[in-house]
């Protein structure tokens, strides 16, 4: 059950001797929360602002250290119980993060358990809620209404704006200010991040739709108006015209997101929450992790974020992949082969140990990674060169017997790790052989080569040919 509160300056009651801000009706599930949700109430007025203005309505959304969600609507109601103009209305929604499976926040913008004003019988218990209702008001398609009506520009905004948000959630800097005079617009901008990250992972984003005071505010997006916009100590995006000031460029992770969003490829989004769900229920800097991997893993052109450098080494990549717990995920081997080949086309850095990085993962996914790897290696012999020191071309000669057919099929590659690899290669060179003589490969070039270079290491015997090609494959 989800708790709900009141709170709000009100006069002396029963249980409350001392009039002022207070709260006023709270549900049994609230109850034992309230020091924790007190500080989430306030509502700092606009400078310079009168009672002939209306103020925005700040709906926020927060999770506090004991792990709870707590969604909160404040708006200005004019004067207190005494006269005094600048009362504000809170109304709380407290809930575990369970009750929001499946919810991202920002769609209980408009949910009709929102209070108009407090309730009138000040110090009875308010009902829990047995479910969280999201509204209608926000859903894909006013995201896609959004994305379409601004083109180009409105792309570009939500990928740096993604990409700031992905950085404030995974702690490597601050979150980002909305300024717009309007809260709706801050809305279509807080649902369009939203609707581009799988739900469980958006449940976690914290955000408010307004504050006068963004200076003080740590929520990972943050709405303001105009007249404070100069107070916020982040990136800052202007949404009434469509630019960030001293905003990150974006993120390949942002880019492939936002592109998929902004075209309707929700399948390539579901495909990315899938992914990531399949990994542990951990925080959210471990979040963001798993879904740049997750990005890493399905981006068609290699775009992948830290991980798509040039000079990434392939422990990196593994780490990245056993962090998305493959098997759990129900991720096709092959698959993942296809994206480790695209991932490391034309990388440039030593591999390193080969079988160390491939540890972490399990037997099938360990296989389909390095015959992606050998994959992007045939594609182009400078990279090849570039990327297979001693250590390297060592480490993958001692894999040729754990998998014969990745090498197999791999000719060009298999070669030059033969003669250069240290120590003898005619065991591993035979072992590819062998598939030769069982009619499982039938590339003569590379048969003929791999066959000198077993001959070479025999100097002192008759040359004799190793396997006679033919009906019965009998050994001479």
């Amino acid at each position: 059950m989800a708790g709900q509160a009141h709170y709000t300056s009100a006069p002396p009651s029963a249980d409350a001797p001392h009039g002022g801000f207070r709260f006023t009706a709270v549900s049994p599930a609230a109850r034992p929360a309230l020091e924790t949700l007190r500080p989430l109430t306030g509502y700092p007025r606009p400078p310079g602002a009168d009672r002939h203005h209306p103020f925005p309505v700040a709906f926020a959304y927060d999770r506090p250290d004991d792990g709870a969600a707590v969604l909160t609507r404040t708006r200005c109601t004019g004067q207190d119980y005494t006269g005094r103009w600048g009362n504000h209305f809170c109304h709380v929604l407290y809930a575990t993060p369970d009750e929001l499976a499946g919810l991202r926040p920002v769609e209980l913008w408009d949910t009709p358990h929102w209070a108009p004003a407090p309730a009138q019988d000040d110090g009875h218990d308010l009902p829990d809620l047995a479910q969280l209702l999201p509204g209608s008001a926000v859903g894909p398609d006013r995201v896609g209404r959004l994305l379409a009506g601004l083109g180009v520009p409105g792309l570009r905004l939500l990928e740096r704006l993604l990409t700031a948000a992905l950085r404030a959630m995974a702690g490597e800097g601050p979150g980002a200010t909305l300024v717009s005079a309007d809260a709706d617009r801050v809305v279509d901008w807080i649902a369009a991040v939203s609707y581009t990250l799988p739900a469980g992972l958006a449940a976690r984003l914290t955000f408010t739709t307004y504050t006068a005071r963004p200076e003080d505010d740590r929520r990972h997006l943050t709405g303001t108006g105009p007249e404070t916009a100069d107070r916020a100590a982040g990136p800052v995006f202007h949404l009434d015209r469509p630019a960030g000031d001293g905003c990150p460029e974006p993120s390949p992770t942002a880019r492939f997101l936002a592109g998929a969003l902004g075209t309707g490829r929700l399948d390539v989004l579901d495909a990315v929450a899938e992914l990531w769900d399949a990994g542990p229920a951990d925080g959210v800097e471990a979040g963001v992790r798993r879904l740049r991997a997750g990005c890493a893993l399905l981006a068609p052109d290699g775009d992948t974020g830290a991980l798509g450098r040039k000079d990434a080494r392939l422990g990196d990549l593994v780490r990245a992949i056993a962090e998305l717990r493959p098997r759990e995920a129900g991720l096709a081997p092959e698959r993942l082969r296809d994206a480790v080949a695209r991932h490391l086309a034309d990388r440039t850095a030593p591999l390193g140990d080969v079988p160390a990085a491939l540890a972490p993962l399990p037997g099938p996914y360990r296989s389909a990674v390095l015959t992606g790897l050998l994959t992007a290696l045939e594609a182009t012999a400078g990279p090849r060169t570039a990327a297979l020191d001693t250590q390297t071309l060592a480490s993958l000669a001692s894999l040729v017997d754990e998998a014969p057919e990745a090498f197999a099929a791999a000719p060009a590659t298999a070669l030059h790790v033969l003669r250069r690899a240290p120590g003898e290669p005619r065991p591993a060179a035979l072992r590819i052989l062998r598939l030769f003589r069982e009619g499982l490969w039938e590339e003569t070039e590379t048969y003929e080569a791999l066959r000198d270079l077993v001959r070479a290491e025999e100097p002192e015997r008759a040359p004799r040919p190793l396997w006679r090609r033919g009906p019965a494959r009998e050994r001479d």
